[in-house]
C-alpha cells in the first residue's frame, strides 16, 4: 500500500488531451499493457485501509497520480495523517515491465515491479523500514473496477505472506 499510495502513489492535476482520451478509452483488457497501460490511475484517489498500521499507512489517504514529464512514466504522491510518499510507475519496452520505485517521508522505500496485464495484478518486491533498518519481500495485488481499485499489500515473514493491508480507492 504504501508503494502504491503511493500508485500511488495514486493536488490538482493537469492532464493532457492525448492521456485523457487514452484514460477514458482504456478498456480492461488494456490495464498493464504497452507505455499507457496504467493510465486509468491518473487522477485523485480517496483511499480506506482497513488495517491501517505503520507498515501499511493510515487508515485514510489521498493519492495523487499524474503523467510524468519523461518517458512512458506516472509520478504519484499518497498523503495522510503521518503519512507521505512520492514515486513512480515506469514502463520499460525492451522487458515488458512496470517498475514501481517509492520513497516514504521517514527514509523508507520500496521497489516492486510486474510484468503482468490485466484487471488483476500482483507487483513484488522489496521495502527498506528506516526506523528499524530492516528490508521484507513485499507483494500488492491491485484488482481494478470502474471508478475503484483495490490494494492487498502482504509481507513475507517466516517464510510464509502476511496480509498487512487491505485498501479500496474511490476516484474523486
Amino acid at each position: 500500500m504504501k508503494r502504491l499510495l503511493s500508485l500511488g502513489a495514486l493536488a490538482s492535476l493537469l492532464l493532457s488531451p492525448c492521456v485523457a482520451g487514452a484514460q477514458s478509452a482504456m478498456g480492461s483488457s488494456q490495464y498493464g499493457v504497452g507505455p499507457h497501460g496504467w493510465d486509468y490511475w491518473i487522477g485523485t484517489w480517496t483511499c480506506k485501509n482497513s488495517m491501517a498500521s505503520s507498515v501499511s499507512g493510515p487508515s485514510t489517504t489521498t493519492l495523487t497520480v499524474g503523467p510524468s514529464s519523461v518517458g512512458a512514466s506516472l509520478y504519484f504522491r499518497g498523503k495522510g495523517q503521518g503519512f507521505d510518499q512520492f514515486g513512480y510507475i515506469s514502463y520499460s519496452g525492451k522487458t515488458k515491465t512496470w517498475w514501481n520505485p517509492v520513497a516514504f517521508a521517514d527514509g523508507s522505500y520500496s521497489f516492486e515491479s510486474t510484468m503482468q496485464s490485466g484487471k488483476k495484478t500482483t507487483w513484488t518486491g522489496t521495502y527498506y523500514n528506516a526506523a528499524s533498518g530492516t528490508t521484507a519481500q513485499e507483494r500488492d495485488t491491485y484488482v481494478l473496477y470502474p471508478g475503484r481499485f483495490t490494494d492487498l499489500n502482504e509481507t513475507k515473514s517466516g517464510g510464509a505472506w502476511k496480509t498487512t493491508g487491505n485498501t479500496t480507492c474511490t476516484k474523486s
